[in-house]
């Protein structure tokens, strides 16, 4: 049976009530944090702002989607035209979500997590790797998921816990299967600290499953540029 043709990674643009998303799938296309929220709609990668690193830990506020490399949205921006995101918050549930296309058979339940690379075998940048003093040694990177597709049912209210900066747990953490949103945000860290759909998708069956990521940053981060892969990891038959 064939592999997938499309999986991706989709931002949504507007807002909890009204729904547009913006896939980030292809070459060229990039989740990026600042923590300035205005002017960067048309900035390429190789000019993307250095944020300074604070004294203390806190949220990277603005999360932009690029689908060209000076062809940017704001993450649940409210218009699907391009419009400035506004600061993360975890009221903004309606966030993101995987989607994938009906050629293929999930074997198992996929994974969501982040590498360093785009050879998905290690995270140990400043990022993934987190400190000790800042994140509990856990990823920078969180990410909660939802216990369902969007076929059975899409988000109806935000995860519980908002992220906090020390969030994460070994291994696989999974939302209870059903409507609803893993208890706490789980540290991605490639195959170390990741997040487990509760379910296997029905084979040859094009569907979604919501997301929200957010990604942290502190005092005792190690200065750099860092393009840790998001990734979605499964078997398939």
């Amino acid at each position: 049976m064939a592999n997938f043709t499309t999986i991706s990674l989709d931002a949504n643009v507007e807002n909890n009530t009204t729904e547009s998303y913006q896939a980030l799938g292809a070459a060229n296309t990039e989740v990026r944090w600042s923590g300035t929220g205005t002017g960067l709609l048309s900035t390429a990668s190789a000019s993307w702002p250095a944020d300074i690193r604070p004294a203390s830990t806190g949220n990277v506020a603005y999360t932009y989607a690029f689908t060209a490399d000076t062809t940017g949205f704001g993450f649940w921006g409210g218009s699907a035209t391009a419009a400035n995101p506004p600061a993360f918050s975890n009221a903004n549930y309606k966030w993101a979500r995987w989607t994938w296309d009906a050629l293929g058979t999930f074997a198992s339940a996929p994974i969501f997590t982040a590498y360093d690379n785009t050879s998905d075998n290690s995270a140990t940048s400043g990022i993934l790797a987190g400190t000790a003093g800042d994140t509990g040694s856990y990823s920078y990177l969180k990410a909660n998921l939802w216990g369902e597709v969007t076929s059975t049912s899409g988000p109806t209210a935000a995860p519980t816990n908002a992220p906090v900066v020390t969030d994460g747990a070994a291994g696989s953490v999974s939302p209870t299967a059903g409507a609803n949103w893993a208890t706490h945000y789980q540290a991605l860290q490639g195959d170390t600290n990741y997040l487990t759909f509760p379910n296997t998708p029905a084979a040859t069956t094009a569907d979604h499953q919501s997301v929200i990521f957010a990604l942290f940053n502190g005092p005792n981060e190690v200065p750099g540029t860092y393009t840790p892969q998001l990734a979605l990891k499964y078997t398939w038959t």
